[in-house]
């Protein structure tokens, strides 16, 4: 693994388990070192991951350890001085979405990286779904024509915990809504210029229950994000519909539906099944997936084969930080919105 990442971990939870499985089985990772709050989970989480160091804090492990990249994959509240810390360790970073909690603190991280030459990427994990990809490879070759409408959206059940906390960047915008309008934003490919929302409450405020947001992009296209912890179970999806036809995808589904006048093949409504390795890094088929569907770990590995593609070639990843403050911009566009009762300009 001569072209191998020497990886360090920031935060030894259940994300940081799938994406060092998924760091593991991309062959691009040496995982080195792991740290956490809490020294014993960090320990125990190097022995079943193979780190090859476990430190209870993560600024010994920045100054100590032979890394060149880490993953942080904290909750919410401190993704940002994570990845902060990271950054002025000199190291590369792959952060969980939403990589902060305001634009502001996105941007900070995206001038650090940029002044120090560091790759920053944002884990927008939708973009690498083979279904996702296949949706966008049929954009680029023009099925739908000029892009006038996007929806999209996200819907789980009750959150609890610190997702129910939202002074810790609890609440389905953050967990799930950013995922959702990160595609909405990469299937529209323009700006945005102003934010509509409404958003109901939990009666204590803690975070919001629904929120729905009305997107207006430069050039007139329009498009609508919903998301909620009311559903009784979980559903996601985006329809992207334009002046030469329409195209959809769902959560968890490996099929998409495409209707075009412009591409003849698909003239008439299609569904098309998606193989789950298309557009993926090959790996072999008998890799362990010991924590999640087969699935989840093959395009959280395509992920971060696109974050040590990038660090290698010295270029910015396919999702960047800048990707990720326009979903801040547009999030704090949507809260402030609901406070003010009228449309705001991003």
């Amino acid at each position: 693994m001569s072209d191998a990442i020497k990886l360090g971990l920031i935060g030894c939870g259940g994300q940081g388990g799938y994406l060092s499985e998924a760091a593991a089985i991309s062959g691009r990772a040496q995982l080195v070192a792991c740290a956490d709050l809490n020294a014993a989970r960090a320990e125990g989480f190097a022995a079943r991951f193979g780190y090859a160091e476990a430190y209870g804090n993560a600024a010994e492990m920045l100054d100590e350890a032979e890394i060149e990249a880490v993953i942080v994959a904290t909750t919410h509240e401190h993704l940002q001085p994570s990845a902060m810390d990271a950054l002025r360790a000199g190291k590369h970073a792959l952060v969980e979405k939403p990589m902060a909690l305001n634009a502001a603190d996105g941007r900070a991280l995206v001038a650090e990286a940029r002044k120090r030459d560091l790759r920053l990427m944002c884990g927008y994990t939708l973009r690498f779904l083979p279904e996702r990809l296949e949706m966008r490879r049929l954009l680029e070759a023009g099925a739908v024509g000029e892009v006038t409408h996007v929806t999209a959206g996200q819907l789980i059940g009750g959150l609890s915990g610190w997702l129910a906390d939202r002074h810790r960047g609890g609440g389905p915008l953050y967990y799930v809504g950013t995922h959702a309008l990160d595609f909405l934003l990469w299937m529209a490919g323009t700006p945005v210029e102003s934010v509509f929302a409404q958003i109901n409450w939990a009666e204590d405020r803690s975070v919001e229950t629904d929120a729905s947001l009305a997107i207006r992009f430069e050039g007139g296209a329009l498009g609508q994000l919903l998301t909620s912890q009311r559903m009784g179970g979980r559903y996601g999806w985006c329809d992207v519909i334009g002046s030469a036809g329409r195209l959809r995808a769902e959560w968890e589904s490996d099929e998409i539906f495409v209707e075009s006048r412009a591409l003849p093949q698909y003239a008439h409504p299609t569904t098309i099944a998606v193989p789950q390795t298309a557009h993926l890094p090959q790996f072999s088929d008998d890799t362990p997936a010991r924590l999640s569907g087969f699935k989840y770990v093959r395009t959280w590995a395509a992920e971060f084969t696109e974050f040590a593609n990038a660090i290698r070639e010295g270029r910015d990843p396919s999702v960047s930080g800048e990707d990720a403050v326009r979903v801040l911009e547009v999030l704090g566009a949507a809260f402030q919105s609901d406070r003010d009762k009228a449309p705001v300009r991003v």
